[in-house]
């Protein structure tokens, strides 16, 4: 089997290489996967991205399936208007994206990249001080680190609210950027945040936090992100065709079947990321690959636009079926 370049210990430059070293995957023999299919013509090169260090990682993989002479250019993103903007502009041809800041863009106007599958499911934590804050009700007079508006914020909104809370309110909130929240719950800083993977399982395996419960039982459920087609590879049928079926077989090779591959997900966060053994062991039970946009994940995304609308986030819920590239979900 073809390994994703190694590198210790991981740095963003290291990550950055990770990233263009899985273009070479193809050279690199690829055991018995077959390529998938492409119409035929010049070699070429189709860019997309990976937050560094993610759970969301399937991409990384796409060029282990990819037909012969393509190159997959997997660029490092920090944040999904980067990615929406890059999209539009035909910086990026496909990108992977989650439901607030797509939906959100819709409403305001000048989104029209599509999607043409899912890429990640779980990934989301409510981590609380250990022994302090063990549910949402106990969060009441507490500060929680809180990530830009995403959906992680639509997703604390309705735990609060069942709760009989609300945010800055009854439960402080704490502007902070992810990769800031496992260090303000170790500090003291904050009591709780609501983040992704795998800096959740972190705080969790440092004996600092604990995971909440129920934080996938909300109208978005476990719906992480799917993958999106700019505008311009929307005029391009077959090469569309062509990447839905590799996140298919990524996500296959991640998460056969829906049960997460335990060697494959340990080559990627332990040997690739430099994620400890111990966390490896624990975040695989809140993360996995997706790629079946089915009609689960259409009630889930439109359970976040219902959502939005509800605080008022967006003047009306948008026309979902304009945010669809259905003829690509059968990969």
């Amino acid at each position: 089997m073809a390994a994703l370049p190694t590198f210790s210990p991981v740095s963003r430059r290291g990550f950055l290489g990770l990233a263009g070293g899985a273009a070479a995957l193809a050279l690199a023999g690829c055991g018995s996967s077959e390529p998938t299919t492409a119409a035929a013509g010049a070699p070429r090169t189709i860019r997309t991205c990976v937050y560094a260090k993610n759970h969301a990682s399937s991409p990384l993989f796409w060029q282990r399936f990819a037909p012969q002479g393509w190159t997959v250019d997997v660029k490092i993103v920090t944040s999904s208007a980067e990615i929406q903007t890059a999209l539009e502009s035909g910086n990026l041809d496909f990108g992977l994206i989650g439901t607030y800041s797509t939906i959100l863009a819709k409403d305001q106007g000048g989104f029209n990249s599509k999607i043409i599958g899912m890429c990640a499911r779980q990934g989301i934590g409510l981590v609380g001080r250990k022994g302090v804050v063990t549910d949402v009700a106990s969060l009441k007079g507490r500060k929680i680190a809180v990530p830009p508006p995403g959906q992680q914020v639509l997703t604390l909104n309705v735990l609060l609210e069942r709760a009989g809370l609300k945010l800055n309110q009854d439960v402080t909130g704490v502007p902070l950027g992810y990769a800031d929240h496992p260090g303000a719950l170790q500090r003291g800083d904050v009591d709780a945040f609501i983040g992704t993977e795998p800096l959740c399982t972190q705080s969790v395996v440092a004996g600092v936090g604990e995971r909440l419960p129920a934080v996938s039982d909300t109208p978005v459920g476990d719906f992480n992100t799917a993958i999106w087609a700019s505008p311009a590879m929307l005029k391009e049928p077959e090469v569309c065709r062509t990447v839905a079926g590799l996140q298919k077989q990524a996500a296959e090779y991640l998460t056969p079947g829906g049960q997460n591959d335990r060697a494959v997900w340990k080559d990627l966060l332990v040997t690739q990321f430099g994620y400890s053994e111990q966390l490896y062991e624990r975040v695989l039970e809140n993360l996995g690959a997706e790629w079946k946009f089915d009609e689960k994940r259409q009630q889930q995304f439109q359970g976040a636009g219902e959502i939005m609308a509800k605080l008022g986030a967006i003047k009306a819920q948008p026309d979902y079926e304009s945010m669809y590239a259905r003829d690509y979900w059968n990969a």
